[in-house]
């Protein structure tokens, strides 16, 4: 699988902000250890994924509420 040059800790930023906003709290340090290196595998095309799958489900969950 290619990786693509992109600047890793965007990509990690954009999808903490996603768990941030849904939980609407700050993440504890494990939590954040924990998000940090599971992103940092991810390509530009998985981050992108990713971070469109945590808002669709963030959306449909506000929607609910």
């Amino acid at each position: 699988m290619r990786h693509d040059p992109i600047n890793p800790q965007y990509g990690q930023d954009e999808i903490k902000e996603v768990f941030v906003d849904g939980l609407q709290r700050d993440l504890s340090p494990e939590e954040d250890m924990l998000i940090s290196g599971w992103t940092q595998t991810f390509n530009k095309s998985e981050r992108a994924t990713i971070i469109n799958l945590l808002k669709e489900l963030l959306n449909k969950h506000k929607r609910h509420d």
